[in-house]
């Protein structure tokens, strides 16, 4: 048997212990490959008043030595703890160590308030295993310009305004993943109700493919957005439109009527048009559902949200399984690769595998 020996000098960090241990297993195992191997970790320093060990050690000789590096080994000893691997010893070894850590040592973490109630679930193996593959589709839309090529097939977007929709959204998808990993639960719900509402009144847009329609909707947005601006910009703007619209004042006066989605009321005959009526127009029946689920947590009333809103896993899941579901509906309404696609279909499919161990 290969015994490998490592110290632990007083300046070294979690980080660094993990890695240079790792790269001590790929070395041993590219020069004696599947030989049977021992660990053994000697730590100097690293204990408080109390003459505990520090977390950076806690958490390598437990997380990372007991949970991780003990498959990869006969038997491994550390200051806290000698294991034998009650299974076979894997040879197969990952060729990278990915360290996710949620206190990091950055100027931004030092800034956070960690809440590890709410992250525990995160940290679940197959709930990060998930998230996982989750953050690295992301990651490959993020760097996607298909919106420029859908713009293109969009004859009736003569302004590209379609590509602002998307490029919020994306925006709005990435930090609404953020919040999920991070515990922001309340900021999750309420980023989810976001999204929701872009994806009722795009799906509206594409469904009807008109060019009035998209053209009301800016314009509506305009015109009632001036009660915000000063009477300068007011002035500016109002002169701008009407050199651009023939029919300005038709206009101005038809979307004044109403509320903001009056710009809907071409399509949707009602004189005060309620983002109900929006999610009823696309007979999707649990989409205002689920919108008044997530307004729970950010209505200041709400009963539900102040007697535990997480109390449970199971809860925590209803959460992730919300905002992926409209994560992947969301993406799906411009044009993605068939690669990518796949992915999305795969995580579909295992969001619901997932489910079965914490409904």
């Amino acid at each position: 048997m290969n015994t490998l020996y490592y110290r632990v000098s007083t300046r070294t960090d979690f980080e660094t212990a993990a890695r240079e241990i790792f790269d001590l297993l790929l070395t041993n195992q590219n020069q004696f490959q599947n030989y049977p191997r021992f660990l053994h970790v000697e730590i100097e320093g690293h204990l408080n008043d109390l003459g505990e060990f520090d977390d950076d050690m806690l958490r390598l000789q437990q997380e990372f030595g007991e949970d991780f590096l003990l498959q990869f080994f006969t038997k491994i000893s550390f200051p806290l703890l000698t294991k034998k691997n009650p299974k076979k010893q894997i040879n197969d070894i990952p060729k990278e160590l990915k360290i996710y850590d949620l206190k990091q040592n950055s100027l931004l973490s030092k800034l956070q308030i960690a809440n590890y109630y709410n992250t525990e679930f995160v940290l679940e193996k197959d709930v990060y295993t998930y998230l996982n593959k989750v953050a690295n589709m992301l990651k490959k839309y993020e760097k996607l310009d298909s919106y420029k090529v859908e713009i293109e097939k969009e004859n009736y977007d003569e302004f590209g305004l379609l590509m602002h929709w998307q490029s919020y959204m994306k925006d709005l998808i990435v930090e609404l993943f953020n919040s999920f990993t991070n515990g922001n639960l309340i900021s999750n719900a309420a980023m989810t109700r976001s999204l929701i509402e872009c994806y009722v009144y795009v799906s509206i847009i594409k469904k009807e493919r008109s060019p009035s329609l998209l053209q009301d909707w800016f314009l509506s947005n305009l015109i009632n957005g001036t009660k915000r601006y000063d009477d300068n910009v007011r002035e500016v703007l109002n002169i701008n439109l009407k050199e651009l619209y023939a029919n300005y004042e038709d206009l101005q006066s038809r979307l004044k009527k109403g509320n903001t989605n009056n710009w809907l009321s071409t399509v949707i005959t009602k004189k005060n048009i309620t983002f109900k009526d929006a999610c009823d127009y696309l007979n999707e029946d649990y989409l205002y559902k689920d919108f008044q689920e997530a307004s729970c947590f950010v209505h200041g009333q709400d009963i539900k949200s102040k007697f535990g809103p997480f109390f449970s896993y199971s809860s925590i899941y209803g959460k992730l399984y919300a905002m992926m579901f409209y994560i992947f509906k969301s993406l799906n309404l411009f044009e993605l690769s068939p690669e990518l696609k796949g992915e999305i279909d795969n995580l579909e499919f295992e969001l619901i595998k997932l489910g079965e161990d914490y409904l």
